[in-house]
């Protein structure tokens, strides 16, 4: 998967940062995402993320983009 986050640095920051939201909207949601998984989902809607404004709308862009992945897994 490409993505802008290819600094080592930024992309950790990235990771670190929307690392807890995400874990928690995969148990609120028992979307059972390991890791690996969990990472793809933060960096796929990276560039939604960074423009969230409050915690309502980063939920609605992690649900967004994790039924996209689901989607295209099936």
């Amino acid at each position: 998967m490409e993505t802008p986050y290819t600094d080592p640095t930024t992309r950790l920051r990235l990771l670190e940062s929307w690392l807890p939201l995400v874990q928690a909207e995969n148990e609120r949601y028992g979307w059972q995402l390991a890791g690996p998984e969990l990472e793809a989902l933060i960096l796929l809607a990276a560039p939604q993320l960074t423009t969230s404004t409050n915690l309502l709308t980063a939920r609605v862009i992690i649900w967004h983009y994790q039924q996209q992945l689901q989607h295209n897994a099936q």
